[in-house]
């Protein structure tokens, strides 16, 4: 059995930890950056996304606004292209693990 004082300070360590604001943890993308200048200069810009978020409102709408086998096509829409989407988005960050072990198997 454990020592009352190893549990309470391990609660305590625990409470200490889980009260902590996690923006305190968090480096901001500058210092990041300045971190680690070379990694940055040879990564492409990230693709921004409103046009996509801007077709998911579109189908949205559409969907909202039809009845009837029109709402149930408009669904059928929406969520192939959300999968499409959640498809790239999972290649995507398959891709990037993929380089991120490959680049910590280098080193």
């Amino acid at each position: 059995m454990k020592s009352p004082g190893v549990v309470l300070g391990v609660a305590l360590c625990a409470a200490a930890l889980t009260i902590a604001p996690a923006h305190a943890w968090q480096v901001s993308p500058e210092d990041h950056a300045a971190h680690h200048p070379a990694a940055q200069a040879g990564r492409a810009a990230p693709t921004p996304q409103p046009t996509s978020d801007a077709k998911l409102d579109e189908l949205v709408a559409k969907m909202n606004a039809a009845q009837g086998q029109a709402k149930v096509d408009a669904m059928a829409e929406l969520l192939t292209t959300l999968v499409k989407q959640h498809q790239r988005m999972h290649g995507t960050m398959g891709q990037m693990m993929s380089k991120m072990k490959d680049g910590a198997a280098a080193k």
